[in-house]
């Protein structure tokens, strides 16, 4: 949200997405929790006027973190999607690696994700990006041969799994290898093998 006409300058823009950014990975390094005014601006290296300024309340931060962090997950599925859709054969850890974050980020990833709905801000943020990352699973799918949805009862074709599908058997693997001191990118290839025939 632009509190004030002088954000919509250059200037102002630029220092709002420096606020959003370090918003954004206190959000994934630490979780919802941590995310305020004060850390905001120690880890910008700005006032905490600076954030108050251009971010209302805390709902306005978990937002814009919300919005950045989303971005960046759809941006680097989409990423990988381009990278992999004519490789039949690594199709399975394609749809992992577009999912996933880096290993160092991936608790943090998913503190927010889990947290996300108790903010009606920070849970809109996420489904608004939700598209973009179902479309990039779904091109790796389809590249692979496979179909990514139900298809026409009767066509003879079977169906293949949505992307909501294998997104939510990935954070699901996800989730328990966390809790468990798993590998969460080795479940996540395993259980999907049970959803998705080989894809070659």
């Amino acid at each position: 949200m632009e509190r004030r006409a002088g954000t919509r300058g250059e200037k102002g823009r630029r220092r709002r997405d420096s606020l959003a950014a370090a918003a954004a990975d206190i959000l994934l390094a630490h979780g919802p929790a941590a995310l305020t005014h004060r850390s905001v601006a120690a880890r910008a290296g700005a006032s905490l006027s600076a954030t108050t300024y251009y971010f209302a309340d805390r709902e306005d931060l978990l937002r814009a973190a919300g919005e950045r962090v989303v971005t960046a997950w759809a941006t680097h599925a989409e990423q990988v999607a381009g990278a992999t859709t004519d490789r039949t054969g690594d199709a399975l850890a394609a749809v992992v690696e577009a999912v996933l974050p880096p290993d160092e980020r991936l608790r943090g990833h998913y503190e927010h994700l889990v947290g996300a709905g108790r903010s009606p801000a920070l849970a809109g943020a996420y489904a608004s990006g939700r598209q973009r990352l179902d479309a990039a699973v779904g091109r790796i799918l389809d590249g692979a041969g496979r179909p990514s949805g139900p298809t026409t009862p009767g066509a003879g074709r079977p169906s293949g799994p949505t992307p909501e599908l294998v997104i939510a058997v990935i954070d699901g693997a996800a989730v328990s290898a966390l809790s468990e001191g798993r590998d969460a990118r080795a479940l996540a290839r395993r259980l999907l093998t049970v959803i998705v025939s080989p894809l070659s």
